[in-house]
């Protein structure tokens, strides 16, 4: 069975940790899994205020795929609004991807701003219950920030999970 090569991306709030289960599973089954920590998140030391624009927030997946050798190819795996950082990567270096997979995840298009499908987002899902939404200045620029809240993550994210799992959260 040929090997492929998985870069595993996480959603916003979280890290790479996300892919706890699945990780070991592909690599037992004789796959290549590398999982990926973005900016301020998971074990990346910078803070959020840091953070000034989502490609900068992308830095570590574009990082990683700038070091890949030109022959290689790899399957890009976007969870949720990870599935922004995948297009972000499959645009800037689409000869290096054999596959991008939008796994329960935000998906842009080519008509509309990446933003777009995140304000569609809200528009029917507008309810973030006890999500801490806080602003920052980054360059001149106010950006908004959010801490996902313990209710919105065990009542809507981790409905049949046990308690340990989104307290990793």
């Amino acid at each position: 069975m040929a090997v492929g090569h998985f870069v595993l991306i996480h959603t916003i709030c979280y890290g790479a940790w996300i892919w706890h289960k699945l990780k070991p599973v592909l690599e037992a089954a004789g796959q290549r899994v590398t999982a990926l920590d973005l900016a301020a998140s998971g074990n990346d030391p910078r803070q959020i205020e840091e953070i000034g624009s989502f490609d900068v927030y992308s830095e570590p997946l574009l990082a990683f795929m700038e070091s890949l050798p030109q022959e290689e190819k790899v399957m890009l795996v976007g969870e949720s609004y990870g599935g922004l950082n995948i297009a972000i990567a499959a645009d800037k270096y689409r000869e290096k991807i054999a596959a991008a997979v939008f796994h329960n995840s935000l998906m842009p298009d080519t008509n509309h701003s990446p933003s777009y499908v995140v304000d569609k987002l809200m528009e029917v899902f507008p309810d973030w219950r006890d999500t801490k939404y806080f602003t920052f200045t980054n360059n001149g620029e106010e950006i908004t920030g959010l801490k996902l809240g313990f209710t919105l993550m065990r009542e809507n994210f981790y409905t049949i999970c046990p308690p340990k799992v989104y307290r990793m959260s």
